[in-house]
């Protein structure tokens, strides 16, 4: 069953999501667990696409969009990106196959959770993104997944 993390930080602007979404990634990059990261939209998804280009200047984390031509191909085909790449950034159901970390930056949750050892979801404290991911715990804890809260505020 895909264990479910929310980091809850204190702040309040989308940015800070983001970027502390990057940080989320680089671990896991650096764990070498493959990583999909899931958004609302292609604009969204190739913002963040930027994002982790320009993350930081000391790190490196290779990634790629999920194209909509991926979207076609069977869930058991594996192209030789998807083996040679170990971070994915995508939107609705563009997902590759067999990742190890999803980390959830959608309003909605993917149908392919199940697929997935871990789910991070990052709350901030917007309305909108409280509303969401409120969503999210409830669905995951009536579907009983294991859930961990690591609350940020205190260590920021």
């Amino acid at each position: 069953m895909t264990d479910i993390d929310f980091y809850i930080l204190s702040a309040q602007e989308p940015d800070q999501r983001l970027d502390f979404a990057c940080r989320l990634v680089e671990k896991a990059y650096r764990s070498r667990c493959k990583v999909y990261i899931q958004l609302d939209s292609k604009q969204h998804a190739e913002a963040f696409d930027q994002l982790l280009w320009n993350y930081r200047e000391n790190s490196f984390i290779p990634h790629e969009l999920v194209e909509a031509s991926d979207k076609e191909k069977s869930n058991k085909e594996t192209t030789s990106s998807e083996q040679n790449c170990s971070v994915f950034i995508g939107y609705g159901e563009q997902q590759p196959p067999y990742f190890d970390v999803l980390v959830n930056l959608a309003t909605e949750i993917p149908s392919t959770l199940a697929r997935y050892k871990r789910a991070l979801e990052v709350v901030i404290q917007q309305d909108d993104v409280l509303a969401a991911t409120r969503e999210h715990y409830r669905f995951y804890k009536e579907r009983g997944y294991p859930i961990n809260n690591i609350d940020m505020r205190m260590s920021s």
